[in-house]
């Protein structure tokens, strides 16, 4: 355990789940077209804060409480992030008064008034996933709930799976995978193993079954770049 972060408990096994939490092709990867399809041009010192990030990401899988430096964050997918980057010294959450609505939205209008967000099929380590509609927020029984979820890149194979790190309300803290390169398929079986593609990000509805978007690749919304966000 490290002894920047506290847990009150042993990590749990990252196992996959039916549903994920509340908090074919794809032409406009996930429908965000008013962002940037590049990043700019990384330092060294910003590689240096994506891999805290990583270290603060691996360190709450798992936990039971976030609690950071002295800090304690809410139990939810916003927490989460915002505590994996505040054990890399930085506080998205500084600027959270200035806006409405739940801490999704906070979240992705901060980045968004710092022209952070951007959108590309092969995501880097620390950028933060926005989802839509990953449950009905509203309660109006329709699919119209923007900006209800977030997790953190862990990583981008070769193939184009994304590894995320994100608060799974079955699991708890775990990580998932999405595919932007293949937004429609769940999972594959090759000599007899099941890989998981994209995993589900809908949550689960007793009685009903799965609607026709419900994985992480289909729920996509855009990306944020909060390792860039200004600290003062």
């Amino acid at each position: 355990m490290s002894a920047r972060l506290r847990t009150a408990a042993p990590a749990l096994v990252a196992a996959l789940s039916l549903a994920a939490s509340a908090c074919g092709t794809l032409p406009d990867l996930g429908g965000q077209r008013d962002v940037p399809t590049e990043r700019p041009a990384l330092t060294g010192a910003t590689d240096t804060i994506r891999e805290e990030l990583g270290a603060g990401a691996r360190s709450v899988i798992g936990a039971r409480e976030l609690v950071v430096k002295g800090r304690r964050f809410t139990w939810d997918c916003t927490g989460t992030v915002l505590a994996i980057y505040w054990y890399a010294g930085i506080d998205l959450a500084r600027d959270f008064g200035r806006y409405s609505g739940n801490g999704v939205t906070r979240l992705y209008r901060t980045l968004q008034d710092a022209s952070l967000l951007y959108t590309t099929r092969e995501p880097i380590l620390g950028d933060l996933v926005f989802w839509d509609d990953t449950y009905d927020a509203d309660g109006d029984g329709a699919w119209d709930d923007p900006l209800t979820h977030v997790g953190m890149v862990m990583e981008t194979a070769g193939d184009g799976t994304v590894s995320y790190v994100h608060l799974n309300y079955r699991k708890g803290i775990v990580v998932e995978r999405m595919n932007l390169r293949e937004p429609d398929v769940h999972q594959r079986v090759r000599d007899g193993k099941v890989t998981i593609v994209n995993s589900p990000l809908r949550m689960a509805e007793a009685g009903r079954e799965h609607p026709d978007l419900w994985l992480a690749g289909q729920l996509y919304r855009v990306l944020g770049m909060g390792y860039l966000y200004p600290q003062r």
